[in-house]
């Protein structure tokens, strides 16, 4: 049996331990701060180097909310959407993505910001398809919303509402709920192999 001394060591290592594992924003360590800036690096970058002819509004959800709902599938903490959120944002100003200056930093905020806020409602259980997709057509109608408010508010033109908000809307679902499936795939077979994700 231990003695009264190996016991306390002991003890003392596990509160190093807890101390050393606490998270420097939002319970979240170094690690997963710096994935999840890769994450939201991704969203911004792959919006500016991928622009599809598509001619229809928010086909970019597929891309934007997959990586929003795949970072938060794989690393289920809170303050993992709001991290992606300010980094894709901050990156979306300083790219000049869209016609709405430093605005724009909220289009990429709130979906992150609003992910964080619905995960825990499903258990954070991203790996579902519907949950997955119900998470990103949310994400993707927060994105078309901010769109809307500031493009208001700014007397911005608004290309996508000559096609009608409802169109838009349904398409924001659409291709938001794809991107959603599409990251639980990957959360599925990724999860599994990264083991100090969790």
């Amino acid at each position: 049996s231990k003695g009264v001394f190996e016991l306390d060591n002991d003890l003392e290592s596990e509160i190093n331990n807890k101390k050393g594992n606490e998270g420097l924003i939002f319970n979240l360590g170094l690690t997963d701060i710096l994935r999840l800036t890769m994450f939201g690096t991704l969203i911004a970058i792959i919006n500016d180097i991928t622009r599809l002819p598509l001619h229809m509004p928010a086909h970019t959800s597929i891309w934007w909310m997959g990586l929003l709902v795949l970072g938060r599938g794989l690393i289920p903490k809170k303050g993992a959407g709001i991290i992606m959120g300010i980094v894709s944002g901050v990156l979306a100003v300083f790219l000049g993505l869209g016609k709405e200056g430093v605005f724009v930093f909220f289009k990429y905020f709130m979906p992150g910001l609003v992910l964080d806020i619905i995960s825990p409602l499903f258990y954070n259980k991203l790996e579902s398809p519907i949950i997955g997709a119900i998470c990103g057509a949310v994400a993707s109608v927060t994105k078309m919303t901010i769109g809307l408010v500031l493009g208001l508010a700014m007397n911005l033109p608004m290309v996508f509402l000559t096609l009608g908000l409802g169109f838009t809307a349904v398409s924001h679902v659409i291709f938001g709920a794809i991107g959603g499936v599409l990251a639980t795939l990957l959360i599925k077979r990724l999860k599994p192999r990264l083991l100090n994700w969790d």
